[in-house]
């Protein structure tokens, strides 16, 4: 497993780095604090299983950047910011990211999110929407969660038939309880129904 990590900022480099080597310890995992570093890095290292790439590093002016930097590259890219606009994420998601993480994110979190990337989905909180569906703006394992939900079967049947970890399927129902302004599991079953989700 390889990573690049790609941010200004020594503390989260070293936390980022830290908490993946902790979650896959025969990983290696890259670093890089500008936009140069990461161009050279990816030319000569690629490619990594995932980037994650800080919007606004040295040598990064946005949406633009991003694209140029990624252009050709094989490997699977997300952003790590601490704050990405609605419209700038899904211009983001659009352009190829397979996810945004926001650096305020529980470390337990971030590692599902990592490894629902690395299984080649997409990730994105629930204010960012990538594919979607209705009006909920719900992905579309959040959809395959919550059509088990449905079903009644508990967070480790949902995982297993999802083949995902159960971290990761609490992850996507805190998403689903957010997008449908739920307090609880039968909070999400019932405003589901009543918004014609399902």
């Amino acid at each position: 497993m390889r990573f690049l990590i790609a941010d200004d900022h020594e503390l989260v480099l070293d936390a980022v780095a830290s908490m993946l080597q902790a979650h896959w310890p025969e990983a290696q995992v890259v670093s890089a604090t500008n936009a140069p570093d990461v161009k050279t890095r990816l030319v000569s290292e690629s490619p990594f299983d995932l980037v994650l790439l800080d919007l606004h590093m040295p040598g990064v002016n946005g949406l633009v950047d991003i694209g140029k930097l990624m252009h050709g590259n094989p490997s699977r890219y997300a952003i790590l910011s601490g704050f990405v606009g609605q419209r700038e994420a899904v211009q983001l998601m659009n352009d190829g990211a397979s996810g945004i993480i926001p650096k305020a994110m529980p470390a337990e979190s971030m590692i599902a999110a990592v490894q629902l990337m690395l299984s080649g989905q997409r990730f994105a909180p629930a204010d960012m929407p990538a594919s979607t569906h209705a009006e909920t703006n719900l992905t579309d394992r959040e959809m395959d969660v919550l059509r088990r939900l449905h079903e009644g079967e508990a967070n480790k049947e949902i995982a297993r038939a999802l083949g995902i970890q159960e971290t990761t399927v609490k992850l996507h129902l805190r998403s689903l309880a957010l997008k449908l302004d739920a307090r609880n599991r039968t909070e999400i079953v019932i405003k589901s129904l009543k918004s014609g989700v399902l």
